[in-house]
Formats: C-alpha cells, sequence, structure tokens
C-alpha cells in the first residue's frame, strides 16, 4: 500500500457548493457519506486547514486530499509486436497491461515496457484500447508519424473489428445503430447505456454510434461475435451487446450482473462471482484493423489473433 495526494482547485462553476457534495460530483468513487468521513477523519484540507463537510465552497479554493493505493500489481508484460518500419510500432497488447500510466499502474503499461525495453524512445499511443482489452495497438515514433496516422482516422478511412464473447446465442447479423449515452442517476457514472431510439431526456453526452455485428461462432450458451466499429464511442461495443441482450462475458459493468462491480471494487467477489464471469477480463479483442498506410498509402492490414483466455472458452 502507498499514500498519495491530490489537489484540486475549486472552479467558478463549483461556487457556493458544499465541500462534501463537491467531492462526491467530481470523484464518485467514493459516495457523498464516504466523503463526510474521510473530511471528519482529517484526509481532507481546504486551503491548508481542516473544514467541516458543509463548508461552502469559493472560487479558487484550494482542496488537497490523501488517499492509499495498492501497491501496483502484477500484470501481463509480453507484448508481441505484429509490424514495424521507420515511422511505426504495432504491437499485439496482452489483457490485463494499461497503455500508459493511470491509477495505480506507473511502471508496468505498454509505454513504459517499450521504453524501458529500448524498443522506442518517445511513443506516441495512437488510439487506445481500455486496460482489459487485448489486440492491435499501434504506435508512432516520431509526432510526424503520429500526425500523419490522425490525418487517416479523421478521413474515416480505418476499417477497425473486435471479437467480442457474449453470454446468450448470438445468430444473426445486426446492424447496430442508435445513441449511446450517460444518465445522471446511474449507481455507476462510468456506464453507458445503448438505445436505438431517442435516449431520456435527462440523458448525458449523447452521442450517435453504429456497430455492424456478426456472429462468428457458438457454443452451449455463449457466442462470439466480431463488432465492426463505425464510430468510435466510449464502450460502444460493450455497451451495444449489453443492452441488446447478450452481456459481455467477464465484464463487470456490462456483463451478467453490473452490480458485481461493487464487489470487484471492494475486493469482496466470490468463487461463485468469478464462476459467473468465466474469465476474469471482460472479453474483448481488438482483432483487426484496416487502412491505408499514412506514408505509402499502401493497403495496411494488422492482424491479432484471439488471446488463449478467450478462445479457451469456445473449447471447453
Amino acid at each position: 500500500m502507498r499514500t498519495e495526494t491530490k489537489q484540486a482547485t475549486v472552479p467558478e462553476a463549483a461556487q457556493g457548493q458544499r465541500l462534501d457534495a463537491y467531492l462526491a460530483a467530481r470523484y464518485p468513487v467514493l459516495s457523498r457519506s464516504e466523503w463526510q468521513q474521510r473530511i471528519a477523519g482529517g484526509y481532507v484540507t481546504l486551503n491548508g486547514r481542516a473544514a467541516r463537510a458543509s463548508r461552502r465552497l469559493n472560487f479558487g479554493d484550494r482542496i488537497e486530499f490523501s488517499y492509499t493505493m495498492r501497491a501496483e500489481p502484477d500484470v501481463p508484460t509480453e507484448i508481441g509486436i505484429i509490424y514495424e518500419d521507420k515511422d511505426y510500432l504495432v504491437v499485439n497488447k496482452p489483457p490485463g497491461l494499461p497503455v500508459h500510466p493511470s491509477g495505480i499502474y506507473k511502471t508496468q503499461t505498454v509505454t513504459t515496457l517499450l521504453v524501458a525495453r529500448n524498443i522506442l524512445t518517445e511513443p506516441y499511443l495512437l488510439h487506445r484500447l481500455d486496460r482489459e482489452t487485448s489486440g492491435v495497438l499501434v504506435l508512432a515514433k516520431n509526432r510526424r508519424a503520429a500526425a500523419l496516422f490522425q490525418k487517416v482516422l479523421r478521413q474515416g478511412q480505418t476499417e477497425k473489428t473486435y471479437l467480442v464473447a457474449v453470454e446468450g446465442l448470438f445468430k444473426s447479423p445486426v446492424d447496430a445503430r442508435g445513441y449511446i449515452y450517460r444518465l445522471p442517476d446511474s449507481r455507476l457514472p462510468r456506464r453507458r447505456f445503448f438505445s436505438p431510439t431517442m435516449p431520456p431526456a435527462n440523458a448525458l453526452e449523447v452521442q450517435h454510434c453504429r456497430t455492424l455485428l456478426e456472429p462468428v461462432e457458438n457454443r452451449t450458451e455463449i457466442s462470439l461475435v466480431a463488432a465492426t466499429l463505425l464510430t468510435g464511442r466510449m464502450h460502444q461495443i460493450r455497451a451495444t451487446m449489453h443492452a441488446l441482450g447478450y452481456p459481455v462475458i467477464g465484464d463487470k459493468l456490462y456483463g451478467v450482473d453490473p452490480s458485481l462491480y461493487f464487489a470487484f471494487a471492494d475486493e469482496e467477489m466470490t468463487a461463485t462471482d468469478w464462476l459467473r464471469l468465466r474469465i476474469p477480463r471482460s472479453a474483448l479483442h481488438c482483432r483487426r484493423m484496416r487502412l491505408a498506410h499514412p506514408q505509402t498509402g499502401a493497403d495496411w492490414l494488422l492482424e491479432a489473433p484471439l488471446p488463449d483466455d478467450m478462445a479457451a472458452l469456445f473449447r471447453q
């Protein structure tokens, strides 16, 4: 365990808010009552001094709080190289390995490991994969190559296909068009929702999205589905599959029981909980990217094989 300190400056929009209400809204990982306990315990200061939870904030106030973090966990660190030239490096990211330092992950990430192993000097991440997601990840070796790649992305000339393992028998193709959004009263602020029709009036961050879904393999009560993104929204595939009635295997937010997210966060998962998930991570894999090479214009096909944990689901 290690202790870290975080600082925040109160924005003008938060003028007059209670200290506990502001912290609960900005850092919803803790409830308002939990923030009140932290404030009462002296773990939060305002302008360098202890403060009451009911204290009204002023624009420019400085909030500081400390928290304990678990030691950086061990994660898979075998990064396979799919393609390399003078400007780009394409890797097969293993599940569980973050792409860059964040939270408790400081040294065991794709970018830090590539630098530590003298594979790249200054890696430029060109797109993102969630920590639990495996598969194709493209990095640039210099600023110019990164800018050229982003130009190709903006022109909409990239085809990206994922494989996702889900509960239920997915047997027919689906053109999933609709909207993805958040709900203000959701117990899980990070969770997105998908709807083929207009979302509720109170929906937040509403975005149009479209995913082409094709069945790949069925086995007993589970399916492997190819998901081609025609838009790139946060949690698009996972939220869409869950809304269509196919929870994502291993997923704490979009799986068989989203309440497992709390048990996982509190380190209270039981053996039965893990069995319900089938595998300990969200079963999502970036299988293929196809685009014109930003430097040469040639057709550029990048593929990563299905990882062992997902493949094993369909061998049982």
